[in-house]
């Protein structure tokens, strides 16, 4: 939920420049493993008891997971139960409160970003509509509820201005410069969707070809099993040497691996004497997650670190470290030599994850909230959870 009001104002201004042409912590406990899939029933038990069809809810998680090829074990029927209440509340599609205030306001930011012009081309934005549809844009944007309704609601937007207006979207420099950078769906504001929140990137990144564009996944996404089947495969859908799953659900909000390179990321400032945000990313991203050229202060760290290491070259660094989302980094020169090396000074073992630093902002966040704080209530209600698979006291 945190990362979709970030797009709000890039595609809104799009659509308004187009349209403007016109006119112009304790360790939790132990997960008892079980040697077989848990029931229904058994699965239907470790659900609060508010849930609505829990029947429904139940049959569409214990199927995601086996068809995942993960067991559907306590901790991991546990895990996305807690995800779920954090994100939605088992809602397939969750409400935002005050969520057409919200762009009604990125709206008249956009009005005056546009000059004298801003004004009166979102006003020929919203008095559009979809061909078939008597409501105009203006309307809907009204009786906006939902992420589905903005992700509907933008992509008919969207689409107007597009068939009405394609010159202007060829013609316009800045525009020009976007879609070069970007592909036209990128656009869209809802950049997490359904009951686990999960990202339509996400999706056709680590599913190619099952998919046709974001839009589709997203279709997806707003559904029961579609939200489960993927928000299952992103929580444990890959390996992690982690002692708790209080990590894995901060890699759920940080990216997959964050838990990891935050540790390295603290280890490296603690042998280097250098200040580093401990934010879970060794290389510097663009806004499609790709690599960026220039080096991150993680980068030059290594670098550095590099330099003082035997047996470890500025060349095994800038190999390895594209690795970093990935459980091959465990493997690397430059990790095996960080191990060695934070052993031998402090005595101690490289932590294998730590809490990533991470500070969240939305403008549905109402206060300070971060990565951490995220995983913590996560892992709150993974132990309630937990306490729901434990026998009654006879």
């Amino acid at each position: 939920m945190a990362r979709t009001a970030r797009f709000i104002v890039w595609g809104l201004l799009l659509l308004g420049l187009a349209m403007g042409c016109r006119k112009t912590e304790a360790p939790p406990p132990t997960a008892r493993p079980v040697a077989r899939p848990l029931t229904l029933e058994e699965v239907k038990g470790l659900l609060p008891a508010d849930v609505p069809d829990a029947d429904g809810w139940a049959r569409d998680l214990r199927a995601a997971l086996l068809q995942a090829g993960l067991p559907a074990d306590v901790e991991r029927v546990c895990g996305a139960v807690a995800i779920l209440q954090q994100e939605s509340g088992f809602q397939v599609d969750p409400p935002v409160p005050g969520l057409a205030d919200m762009v009604r306001t990125r709206l008249d930011e956009l009005a005056s970003s546009l000059g004298p012009p801003g004004k009166s081309a979102v006003q020929a934005l919203l008095a559009e509509r979809k061909p078939g549809d008597r409501r105009t844009f203006a309307q809907r944007l009204r009786g906006l509820r939902t992420e589905r309704d903005l992700d509907l609601l933008f992509r008919d937007m969207l689409a107007a201005a597009h068939a009405k207006h394609p010159v202007a979207y060829r013609a316009a420099a800045l525009l020009d410069g976007v879609f070069r950078k970007a592909r036209l769906e990128d656009l869209n504001p809802v950049g997490t969707a359904g009951s686990m929140q999960v990202g339509a990137r996400w999706v056709l990144t680590h599913a190619p070809g099952q998919y046709a564009d974001a839009d589709a996944v997203r279709d997806a996404l707003f559904t029961r099993e579609g939200g489960l089947r993927w928000g299952v495969r992103r929580l444990w859908g890959y390996e992690a040497n982690y002692p708790r799953p209080l990590f894995r659900f901060a890699d759920y909000n940080a990216g997959e691996y964050a838990s990891r390179n935050a540790a390295v990321q603290r280890a490296l400032g603690r042998l280097t004497g250098r200040v580093l945000a401990a934010d879970g990313d060794l290389l510097a991203y663009d806004a499609h997650g790709e690599p960026r050229g220039e080096e991150s202060e993680s980068l030059r760290a290594l670098l550095a670190f590099a330099q003082a290491t035997p047996d470890l070259s500025l060349a095994d660094v800038r190999r390895d470290v594209r690795l970093e989302k990935t459980a091959a980094f465990d493997s690397t020169p430059t990790y095996r030599a960080l191990q060695h090396v934070y052993q031998a000074r402090f005595r101690t073992a490289l932590p294998v994850a730590e809490l990533p630093d991470v500070e969240l902002s939305s403008p549905k966040l109402k206060s300070h909230y971060t990565t951490a704080r995220y995983a913590r209530a996560v892992n709150g209600h993974f132990r309630e959870c937990l306490g729901r698979s434990e026998p009654p006291p006879p």
